[in-house]
């Protein structure tokens, strides 16, 4: 009949082994839906230093954070300011890694003069380090622009 102790000590042991496992097989499910795009990644916005711009259906979307340094895991003020068309509602913002499922950040905007949203979120730090993220600035009725920059940890 097996030690008791030994078997309480082996039980502790085998979940660390499946969690391990666990572990080990989530981090390649996601390079590999990082490969899965064929895309390169692209910084194509320069917030930690100044507003971006992008026009988007005769629309020129102008994106902005503060404070900057633009930081994780800190409470950071989106602007969104729209010349020419306007959306036929609120605006809104899906915050994400290029490359990879995320599960929803979404920051909400409200409207703060003609033509010009704010909104509160967090960028969240990633475990594997990396730290390109990117702003899918959705527009109803308009389309979306997406903004690829870089974040400091």
């Amino acid at each position: 009949m097996p030690n008791a102790s030994l078997v309480g000590m082996a039980r502790p042991a085998s979940m660390l082994l499946v969690w391990m496992v666990l572990f080990a097989a989530t981090a390649d499910t996601v390079s590999i839906q990082a490969a899965e795009t064929g895309r390169p990644v692209t910084v194509n916005c320069d917030v930690q230093n100044t507003a971006c711009r992008q026009e988007i259906s005769g629309t020129e979307v102008t994106f902005d954070i503060n404070p900057k340094p633009v930081r994780a895991m800190t409470d950071l003020r989106f602007r969104i300011t729209l010349t020419g068309e306007q959306p036929k509602a609120l605006p809104y913002i899906d915050l994400g890694m290029p490359g990879m499922k995320m599960g929803p950040n979404q920051v909400f905007m409200k409207t703060i003069g003609a033509g010009v949203y704010e909104g509160v979120g967090i960028i969240v730090r990633c475990p594997s380090g990396k730290k390109i993220w990117k702003a899918s600035v959705a527009l109803p009725g308009i389309g979306i622009a997406e903004f690829v920059f870089d974040v400091i940890y």
